[in-house]
């Protein structure tokens, strides 16, 4: 009998500037068999983020992102705009939404960034997926991503939210959206978000008593959620499961275009700016840095711009 297994994972949690993204990658597929199913995709490049996505290295993550938005649409997103359009939660008017004007928007969305911009083809990303489908007996049906900007996560920082319950809501967003477009309950494999083990205290769509926990070990928690399905988070999920890896990439990308936006936005303004990775690096300090004077002259707010601690 055909499931739809859904993987779910997380990008960016760390790092001082960009977006924090949260991917959900669903599949149907009548024998899900993890092991098979993964070594299947590592073959063909479809593998944890950390692994082949890092910050430079873009190529493969953006030929996939690239590939699933043109099945989404029909044509490849030429632009950022039309890349989060196709694949986001609400599309770019939704990522609007928490910029407190449009004049401090313009950090984040003024720099058009044509696309491909780290050399991805979207013919070779849907050479991959037609390879992972076929050899694995599956159907990428639906890939959606979501992202909590710096504004967001410092908002909620100080009315007291951590970035673990904020992460943990992205994360459910995406559940509810495929559980609408399944049609039927779910099985979803999530990464351990922040390391949390009580997942039912931290919940922000859903009240504790939704879930109901099967499985209370270590590495792996797993609930029945009312209204979606079984539902387990499981460390290195994206190592081990297909869709959790999928969906590591695809939030890897949209975390770098993001991040790619903002940086390009100063250096349009001081070419001598570094490339930095938004990352705790001293590329990255010396970016922060440099961009302060024309942060402060454009009326950009540091809680826009810069996480908090």
């Amino acid at each position: 009998m055909e499931r739809w297994i859904v993987g779910v994972d997380e990008n960016g949690f760390g790092p001082r500037l960009g977006p924090l993204t949260a991917t959900a990658a669903s599949i149907s597929i009548d024998d899900y068999d993890p092991e098979r199913l993964a070594a299947i995709a590592r073959a063909h490049g479809v593998d944890d983020s950390k692994a082949n996505s890092r910050f430079g290295a873009m190529k493969v993550a953006e030929s996939i992102a690239l590939a699933l938005a043109a099945r989404e649409t029909g044509s490849v997103p030429g632009s950022a705009d039309a890349f989060f359009d196709a694949l986001a939660l609400g599309g770019t008017e939704a990522l609007r939404v928490p910029c407190p004007s449009a004049h401090v928007g313009r950090q984040c969305f003024d720099e058009p960034l044509p696309l491909p911009a780290f050399g991805g083809d979207a013919r070779e990303g849907e050479r991959v997926l037609l390879a992972v489908e076929r050899e694995g007996g599956l159907r990428v049906e639906r890939v959606r991503t979501t992202l909590a900007c710096a504004a967001v996560l410092n908002r909620e920082r100080e009315a007291g939210v951590s970035k673990t319950r904020v992460d943990l809501g992205l994360f459910e967003r995406l559940l509810r959206d495929a559980r609408a477009a399944s049609g039927r309950d779910l099985v979803a494999i999530c990464g351990m978000i922040g390391g949390i083990r009580d997942v039912p205290a931290y919940t922000r769509e859903f009240s504790a008593e939704d879930f109901d926990p099967i499985v209370l070990e270590r590495d792996v928690r797993a609930y029945d959620l009312r209204g979606v399905g079984r539902v387990r988070f499981e460390t290195s999920a994206d190592a081990n499961h297909m869709p959790v890896a999928l969906a590591s990439m695809v939030g890897k990308y949209a975390r770098e275009l993001g991040n790619h936006r903002i940086v390009g936005f100063y250096r349009a303004r001081k070419p001598e700016l570094p490339m930095a990775s938004g990352y705790h690096d001293p590329v990255t300090t010396r970016f922060i840095e440099g961009a302060a004077a024309i942060r402060e002259g454009e009326g950009i707010p540091e809680a826009c711009f810069l996480r908090g601690a």
